[in-house]
């Protein structure tokens, strides 16, 4: 408890500090000194006092409450707790702080020293003597949690860190740089991480020459920056894997480089020309050393928070508003995922239940306007419960966006193409489950804007009248109840030639077929399907887009194409708000129920004898938009013998995937619903043409069909057919 006590003030002192919140960070300095000097039981009562404090400054922000009485006040209980001379209460405080020293990580011993050590403070089992199971001298929760908040800090660092390359005057995110630098350091400090406290210190001060206008943030200080971060990941990583297996961390033996590196930026010293050093700084030493080693010997912390006081200016004349005017501030919750899943699951049924009540035969027999009312009633509340629980899986795309920034950021500097990278609609909620895997796709579409899209070198934009820094676009939006990601670049564009020469060489489509654009772009999803001329590290090899297409398709989305040579491309994945509901076309074959995923659903009519062709008394065909399509008959698939056979009397559900459309013969269409999606057994995993099922509000169960799956099935037989 008192560890975390002593980390929650430390991190409130360094983020008061960077706020301006000088009382804050005076007395929190104060209580971090107090707390490691001053016996337990006596510091209790002040303890309570100064967080009685500060939850009465804070509140200030936003309940209009009276502010607290002057930081002075509450600094005099430390005097009077902490310095009263008694000789003997001196030496047990000795004694104590001697005997309660944080335990720390010997991190600069020998390999031989390290296995002593090791060896003395846990001997090893008799019959295990090839790994050290060595005792991490940590606290294992307090280390878990900073290594969970490094990484929102880490991420906040990289999408700050790419705002600065474009614009280094942004003092914003140039604050909030320094400030993840400065709460890691902090934390890694408190926790006794040698390496992951002193590279983040080490970047701090950089950070802070940058702040202070004595250091120039170019490419170069840029990719330092960069590296600083990417190096405190891994060793971050690191930590994370040696305490699951409870053994201490090994050295990282490439610090040692990237810390003198950034000492050299620091003193003035490094090589690179393009490292702008203030010239009001003398090359041997610069200013901003002397002051630092002045500071620490002329004046003591208490004397330099006080004179940052006076001249630091009151939040109230930073924001040009009244202290005391009310603000809003959000309270949140972490629950556990699985929680959230079982909700969702339980209200799932609670509307499958409310469902079949209301449209019992039984009730409808009761013909009661009061009763009919209520249940009415009940089904609104049912359907908005069910529509706050889905939402609480909701979470914002803009860690994956963030991450492509950094992807982006880094394959440009890898090819040499200079790339402008701009993403709108972060801030796009979509459901848990799609958020962690949309990434991958994600990763695949950009390496392709990047090396396939953007030209490769600036002369060839020239000349076609474009801006010599390529463009690569990705932005989120919400449209017609689905969620809409599109990756856009202003490049050469889909080359339809080359990809039609390609799919002929490998027999995908013949020599006379033809096709649209859309059929076209498509064909790029096939496995293996590249028409790279040369393959590199990044892509060109012909799995990404098969990946992209298969991910999608799992999460029950499809890809779309807007290409036009020299201009650019445009993929568009369009995917469902969330996985536990389906908007479904539910459509009647025989007595049988199934439903039709409306974000396949092109459009649905009853077919005319001059639209039906059959080819070779085999396969029927549909004609529609001046094109022919393969007909599939349902109940022939499914075996439903009552099913209705004349085709002028049924009805036809136009359903698309991966560019390729097929018409679906229906007997009936019964409305369009949003359904609960049940997984069906194991026993029954893996049947074609089937995704799922679903209770129906007769209770009987309706299976939910697999678009993806019939397309192809259809596309087998069309070929049968006409071999």
């Amino acid at each position: 408890a008192l560890r975390d006590l002593k980390r929650r003030i430390h991190t409130l002192k360094g983020e008061s500090a960077l706020m301006g919140l000088t009382d804050v960070e005076l007395l929190c300095h104060k209580t971090e000194d107090f707390i490691s000097e001053a016996p337990v039981d006596q510091a209790i009562d002040v303890l309570l006092n100064v967080n009685d404090w500060l939850a009465s400054f804070f509140r200030t922000f936003s309940d209009k409450c009276a502010a607290p009485c002057p930081v002075d006040e509450i600094l005099k209980l430390f005097v009077i707790e902490a310095d009263k001379p008694n000789t003997e209460k001196q030496k047990k405080k000795k004694n104590q702080k001697t005997s309660q020293k944080e335990p720390k990580i010997k991190e600069n011993i020998k390999p031989d020293e390290e296995k002593e050590k090791a060896e003395s403070i846990k001997p090893k089992p008799a019959d295990d003597v090839s790994v050290e199971q060595v005792p991490i001298e940590l606290d294992i929760d307090l280390t878990a949690d900073f290594i969970s908040e490094s990484h929102e800090h880490l991420e906040t660092a990289d999408q700050n860190l790419l705002v600065l390359e474009n614009d280094p005057q942004n003092e914003e995110a140039m604050n909030a740089v320094f400030r993840a630098f400065h709460t890691i350091k902090g934390v890694a400090g408190f926790l006794a991480l040698k390496e992951i406290g002193s590279l983040a210190h080490e970047s701090e001060n950089l950070l802070d020459m940058a702040r202070k206008g004595n250091l120039t943030l170019d490419s170069h200080v840029m990719d330092i920056i960069f590296e600083s971060v990417d190096k405190i990941k891994q060793l971050i990583a690191r930590l994370s894997d040696s305490i699951k297996i409870g053994q201490i961390p090994v050295r990282d033996e490439t610090l040692p480089a990237l810390l003198d590196k950034i000492k050299s930026v620091i003193s003035g010293d490094y090589e690179s020309e393009e490292v702008a050093v203030s010239p009001t700084q003398p090359t041997e030493k610069p200013e901003f050393v002397e002051n630092i080693v002045e500071k620490k010997i002329t004046k003591s912390k208490d004397d330099e928070i006080l004179e940052k006081k006076k001249q630091t200016p009151s939040v109230a004349q930073k924001t040009g508003r009244d202290i005391h005017q009310a603000v809003k501030i959000k309270e949140t919750l972490k629950v556990d995922a699985e929680r959230l899943d079982l909700l969702v699951d339980t209200l799932g049924e609670l509307v499958i239940s409310e469902s079949m009540i209301s449209q019992s035969e039984e009730i409808k027999k009761i013909g009661s306007a009061a009763l009919l009312k209520q249940i009415n009633h009940l089904d609104k509340i049912t359907r908005d419960l069910q529509d706050m629980g889905t939402s609480l899986r909701m979470i914002p795309i803009r860690s994956t966006f963030q991450k492509m920034a950094r992807l982006v950021r880094d394959l440009s500097k890898k090819a040499n193409k200079p790339i402008e990278f701009v993403m709108t609609g972060e801030d796009t909620e979509l459901d848990k489950t799609v958020v962690d895997k949309i990434g991958d796709p994600l990763v695949h579409m950009m390496r392709n804007a990047v090396d396939h899209g953007i030209e490769d070198n600036t002369a060839d934009r020239q000349r076609a009248g474009k801006p010599e820094k390529g463009r690569v676009g990705l932005r989120a939006f919400h449209s017609g109840g689905k969620i809409y990601i599109e990756v856009e670049d202003d490049g050469k564009g889909l080359d339809r030639d080359a990809i039609l020469a390609k799919a002929r060489k490998r027999g995908i489509i013949k020599e006379d077929d033809v096709l649209s654009d859309r059929e076209v772009w498509s064909l790029i999803f096939e496995a293996g399907f590249s028409t790279a001329k040369k393959v590199t590290d990044v892509s060109g090899r012909g799995v990404g887009m098969d990946v992209v297409r298969k991910n999608i398709e799992a999460l029950r989305g499809k890809v779309e194409i807007r290409s036009e040579k020299g201009k650019g491309s445009v993929f568009t994945i369009i995917l469902p708000l969330t996985l536990a509901i389906i908007e479904g076309m539910v459509v009647r074959v025989g007595s049988e129920k199934y439903i039709i995923p409306t974000l396949s659903v092109i459009t649905s009519l009853r077919p005319k004898p001059k639209d039906i062709t059959t080819v070779v008394n085999r396969s029927e065909m549909l004609s529609f938009k001046d094109k022919l399509i393969p007909l599939f008959r349902l109940s022939r698939f499914f075996k439903i013998d009552e099913a209705e056979q004349d085709l002028t009397r049924a009805i036809v559900v136009v359903i698309e995937s991966a560019g390729q459309q097929v018409g679906l013969l229906v007997d009936d269409l019964l409305g369009q619903h949003q359904v609960v999606i049940k997984s069906l057994s194991e026993m029954f995993q893996g049947i074609e043409g089937i995704s799922g099922g679903t209770i129906m509000p007769d209770g009987r169960v309706g299976l939910i069909i697999d678009v993806d799956g019939l397309v192809k099935i259809s596309k087998e037989e069309s070929r049968r057919s006409n071999v």
